[in-house]
């Protein structure tokens, strides 16, 4: 049986994983994430792969999850926000508006080889809002970790109105489609480790 190993410092991933009922250790070792390629729907398969391959070197015997999530707006990814103000900025942009939140998983395992690789988006449309709900929602939740200047799971119904996809994409990790390439993988939830 495969030790599973998350590469990601995200407390959301770890939640998600550990509610899928799954055991599993965490490593996150450095790399350093692209943050602009010719197609942004691309990112987040290169960076999830980066984080996995990296963890999977150093533990070969290991199952290895990499994932990583950007927010689409217009052709931009929208990452994470460099400031209070950057966020401020992204919100507003986002008001009134649908947008994609796209989560890439890589899983490798380097004892035999495997690697899989697929992603997961998730169109939302938050309420149209101005500055002063921003500023409230800013009061509440620490942003400047977070994709899209964002958490759906924390105070989210200041922002959003509707979702169409899966909620855990946007929180971080797609559990359903994960689950089903863990299982193809060998790893049943209550049996890792």
């Amino acid at each position: 049986m495969s030790r599973l190993i998350l590469a990601s410092a995200s407390p959301r991933r770890r939640e998600l994983l550990a509610a899928c009922g799954l055991q599993f250790e965490v490593c996150v070792l450095p790399v350093r994430e692209w943050t602009t390629d010719p197609d942004i729907r691309e990112l987040p398969a290169i960076n999830a792969a980066l984080k996995a391959d990296a963890v999977s070197a150093a533990f070969p015997e290991a199952l290895v999850i990499g994932a990583d999530t950007v927010v689409l707006l217009d052709g931009e990814a929208l990452g994470k926000p460099a400031d209070p103000a950057d966020a401020r900025r992204m919100l507003l942009r986002l008001a009134g508006r649908w947008h994609e939140v796209m989560t890439a998983v890589a899983l490798r395992r380097g004892r035999d080889g495997l690697r899989r690789d697929f992603s997961v988006t998730t169109r939302v449309r938050f309420k149209p809002f101005g500055a002063d709900t921003v500023d409230r929602y800013l009061e509440q939740v620490p942003v400047l970790d977070k994709a899209g200047a964002y958490a759906i799971q924390e105070h989210g119904e200041l922002l959003v109105a509707e979702l169409d996809g899966e909620l855990d994409n946007v929180i971080g990790l797609p559990c359903r489609a994960l689950l089903e390439h863990l299982t193809g993988a060998g790893i049943e939830p209550r049996a890792a480790l």
